[in-house]
């Protein structure tokens, strides 16, 4: 239950106060056009509820020029806020710790809301910015989840899951791993277009609906498979990273491998088991993914907002698939992520390339000259790596390269895109799912079902 309006300005008060989030001229400038309220919802869907107040900074920007898109963005939020079976204190506390791994303040000023608002106390608040040594003894280990979920997901111990699921049981661990991958998509959005808040920004969730229709819950597939275009004697403008090819294409193979041995930290559904549990639209056909069928089985309150978000995206920013997988690829491998690795692979051969050309592709961009693929591309490659691994470095030029070779709506779309990316590794990486054998994207699913 969230505070009456006295209460909920006391608390942004507070927030303002803590983080510095203020409305002068050291505000953060946004790297795109920031809409009012009032403009947003001009743009965005029509509603079947009331409640059209302010909106949060991530939607205004985004409802430039991906308002549908934005408008799932929002269910989305209300969901993990909300709908969450976890305890809402300690959701809003592993939040925190995802943010500031992230160095996202926005995040950590709105997870500190979301925990004062849950019963929780400013001194408890204040006991997350100390070591772990101070922090209850019972939070230390979902704290520790979080923080590895964001920082370093492949190297996370079978044992620490096992633990954290003998304790609050297969749903809420699952929860916990769906919690850190909305977070590091979120905060890429927040940190990738330089935003920021004021007084005025609202922190408790939206519980706006909006009309059938609006958002996407059937399966897309835009039909742009672009090119798989080479030059013999580029310029490479990617800037280079001397550690990139310390993995070499045949070790990164070897990891693929492994994966297809592992087994999940959670007992993978089946399709009838899940599909119950879906909107008709999405159960019209079933899936082979495991990544699917795993977010479908213990957290469809969760999981189905997030695949309706994907959808959308997709209806309303089509891309080229080669550039879309590529680009997925680069980001795998910035963050050693086995399984969505080989799922790149898979839906590169879906876009129309063979098997030889999917190892060329993917062994070129193994290495730490990137010289051989067009421009645009390799700026498109250059902004996923330092996005997946560096966020908080991204600056105006890094977006503004996007915009120069794409135009400003395809530009904001490839952008979401690369953030939705460091949502589907973590999911891979924190149920740790075993990388399926065959090509489970050959009965045409979606990319947005991992």
């Amino acid at each position: 239950m969230f505070a009456t309006p006295h209460a909920v300005l006391s608390v942004s008060i507070f927030i303002i106060a803590t983080f510095s989030l203020n409305s002068g001229p050291t505000m953060a400038q946004p790297f795109v056009e920031i809409l009012s309220s009032g403009e947003a919802w001009e743009r965005l869907p029509k509603t079947i509820t009331d409640d059209h107040g302010p909106l949060p900074v991530w939607a205004r920007a985004i409802a430039t020029e991906l308002p549908r898109t934005a408008a799932a963005m929002l269910e989305l939020d209300n969901a993990q806020r909300v709908s969450s079976p976890l305890d809402p204190q300690l959701r809003a506390k592993m939040r925190w710790i995802i943010a500031r791994e992230n160095h996202c303040e926005y995040s950590q000023a709105c997870a500190i809301f979301d925990f004062l608002e849950a019963g929780g106390s400013v001194q408890a608040s204040e006991a997350l910015s100390q070591s772990p040594d101070h922090w209850p003894e019972p939070d230390r280990e979902p704290l520790e989840f979080a923080r590895l979920m964001t920082v370093a997901a492949p190297t996370i111990d079978d044992g620490l899951f096992e633990r954290l699921k003998q304790r609050f049981g297969e749903r809420q661990v699952a929860a916990m791993v769906l919690l850190a991958a909305y977070g590091n998509f979120q905060d890429r959005v927040i940190l990738g277009l330089n935003l920021s808040a004021d007084v005025q920004e609202p922190w408790a969730p939206m519980s706006v609906k909006f009309v059938s229709g609006a958002l996407q819950l059937a399966p897309v597939m835009p039909s742009e498979l672009g090119t798989d275009t080479y030059q013999e004697s580029g310029r490479a403008v990617a800037p280079f990273d001397a550690d990139w090819a310390a993995l070499t294409y045949e070790e990164l193979q070897k990891r693929l491998e492994q994966q297809r041995d592992r087994t999940a930290r959670l007992p993978i559904p089946t399709w009838d088991e899940v599909s119950p549990g879906l909107p008709a639209e999405m159960a019209a056909k079933p899936t082979r993914i495991l990544w699917s069928l795993i977010n479908y089985g213990y957290a469809p309150e969760l999981a189905v907002p997030w695949t309706i978000a994907t959808r959308t995206h997709w209806a309303e920013s089509p891309a080229e698939r080669i550039l879309e997988e590529s680009a997925f690829w680069v980001q795998t491998r910035a963050i050693e992520c086995n399984y969505c690795m080989g799922h790149c692979e898979m839906l590169l051969e879906q876009a129309g390339l063979d098997p030889s050309a999917v190892a060329q592709r993917t062994r070129l961009l193994a290495e730490s000259d990137w010289s051989t693929f067009p421009v645009a591309e390799q700026r498109v490659y250059a902004y996923a790596r330092k996005l997946s691994v560096t966020p908080w470095e991204l600056n105006r030029e890094d977006y503004q390269s996007l915009v120069d070779e794409f135009g400003p709506k395809k530009a904001m779309g490839i952008f979401w895109w690369l953030c939705r990316g460091l949502y589907m590794t973590r999911i891979s990486d924190g149920f740790q799912i075993p990388l399926e054998r065959e090509n489970v994207f050959s009965n045409h699913a979606t990319p947005d079902e991992e």
